[in-house]
């Protein structure tokens, strides 16, 4: 599948438009199937144009989503790989660095630091399956991991009850379970928009597919109906689309 960039998605809309635009001077055009009727042609073009809109909305909108999600683990000031080094001195203070509990922490507070994706997430282009990689799930499975190891720390911290709690107000319990619960929102709201855009691309590509072969049933048309040397066949025969 080739890999078309938004500059071409626009310049092909473009000259399906001036396609249409000489469709319709020609005299008695006559279309031999329903789908290639100027009527038709130009309802399509309106849609892959309002896709097109829709697409750029849902790239921002993911585009947020992700830096909402990279913020909450990595940028923050209170953002979770940050909290490691505070929850780690707090539970050996209290426990001793020799107890089981400060082992646990810290080797999942390791896996946290050392787990950061090496890229952000990238919105999906339309031949990122036929290169048989796909970073959105490569990078899910590494957000996926993060977010159980922090739960999995909150989950031991809880346990050790009255033995744990902290001065810092930025890392009790309570604080902590609020900034998992925004995690597991964030996650979700990543997978929802991702899930919303990749379906809006996949869907642009099957209508300019189809925008592809009506346009060629119509320069044939044209030719059948006109002649290869027209004028009609000639506006027309070049326009890549």
């Amino acid at each position: 599948m080739a890999n078309f960039s938004e500059n071409t998605f626009g310049a092909r809309i473009a000259n399906a438009e001036a396609l249409l635009t000489h469709l319709k001077t020609f005299t008695s055009y006559a279309a031999p199937t329903p789908n290639i009727t100027i009527e038709n042609y130009e309802k399509l073009i309106q849609a892959l144009k309002t896709e097109n809109t829709g697409i750029a909305a849902k790239k921002l909108a993911y585009s947020t989503a992700v830096d909402i999600r990279t913020k909450l683990f990595f940028k923050e000031k209170d953002s979770v790989s940050k909290l490691m080094s505070p929850i780690t001195a707090a539970v050996k203070a209290k426990l001793g660095k020799s107890a089981k509990q400060v082992a646990e922490i810290t080797n999942l507070a390791g896996k946290i630091r050392g787990q950061k994706p090496k890229k952000d997430d990238l919105p999906p282009t339309d031949n990122s399956e036929s290169k048989g990689k796909d970073p959105i799930s490569q990078s899910e499975r590494s957000y996926g991991s993060l977010t159980q190891h922090f739960a999995n720390i909150v989950s031991t911290l809880t346990a050790l009850n009255t033995d744990y709690v902290p001065a810092n107000d930025s890392i009790k319990l309570t604080t902590l379970n609020n900034k998992l619960a925004s995690i597991k929102t964030a996650n979700n709201n990543v997978t929802a928009s991702y899930g919303a855009l990749k379906t809006s691309v996949t869907n642009r590509q099957n209508a300019f597919t189809d925008l592809t072969e009506r346009t060629q049933r119509i320069k044939d048309a044209v030719k059948s109906q006109y002649g290869f040397q027209s004028t009609e066949y000639v506006l027309i025969k070049k326009l890549k689309i």
